[in-house]
């Protein structure tokens, strides 16, 4: 993000472990010394958490800085991790929301139509809050994704795709699958199921929704072998479409 007219910032979260004390960093992307192509940089601010960032992407812009923090303890099941707002050169912790629902381990997205953000947790919620220009963040909501959740929500026309685990993270047909949900209704409008964890963030393609109305979203399975898998889908609709058949 722009900090200053000749000074641009980046941000990064470490991890050393589950109990570890960790840091997340805002760095100077100005090089200082062009003339060397290696140099030490020491970070402008640092934040240390107990637990630290795991996979944790934050959301940045000119008024704050938008991140979630592992929970400090083993497993995902204790409710103590952390959604914190930071003010972007100095680091001030704007605000925060405490005791939510394991680790945090998605990046923030941020949803222009509904001017909102969202994340998902480790402990199987999907959660969106509001935030104003100067910080503060309001209006928490969430929903039981019924299982774990490390998957940064794609968003898309007043939806979310996020992927969900099964019971056995690196089990097959237990559980894991693509859930969508209606942001205006507040409620998970179906889930796709797959055959391993799709782990990661969706990619939402455009490309056909103006020959067939429909919206493309592709996710990548955590299992071998792996397999890319797409939904399509659109406003209003409640099941799978054009889903196919597998063996197991």
């Amino acid at each position: 993000i722009s900090a200053t007219k000749y000074e641009r910032f980046s941000y990064a979260g470490f991890w050393r472990s589950e109990v570890s004390d960790a840091n997340f960093v805002c760095l100077s992307i100005t090089d200082p010394n062009p003339k060397k192509s290696t140099e030490d940089k020491k970070a402008k601010w640092t934040h240390t958490s107990k637990g630290g960032f795991y996979w944790a992407g934050a959301y940045a812009c000119d008024d704050f800085v938008l991140v979630g923090t592992d929970d400090g303890h083993g497993g995902y099941t204790s409710q103590t991790s952390n959604l914190l707002c930071f003010q972007p050169k100095t680091g001030k912790i704007l605000d925060k929301i405490t005791g939510l629902n394991a680790d945090i381990r998605s990046n923030v997205s941020y949803d222009e139509k509904t001017d909102r953000y969202y994340f998902t947790s480790k402990g199987g919620s999907f959660y969106s809050v509001k935030v104003s220009k100067s910080g503060k963040i309001s209006d928490l909501k969430s929903i039981d994704l019924g299982g774990m959740s490390t998957s940064t929500p794609a968003m898309y026309n007043g939806r979310a795709y996020v992927g969900v685990s099964g019971e056995a993270q690196f089990g097959t047909y237990g559980g894991h699958n693509i859930t969508v949900i209606d942001l205006a209704s507040w409620k998970i409008a179906y889930s796709a199921p797959t055959t391993g964890y799709p782990q990661t963030s969706g990619l939402v393609s455009t490309a056909y929704e103006d020959t067939d109305g429909y919206v493309y979203v592709y996710f990548f399975e955590n299992y071998t072998p792996g397999k890319l898998r797409f939904i399509k889908d659109k406003p209003g609709q409640t099941k799978v479409v054009d889903g196919i058949a597998e063996t197991f």
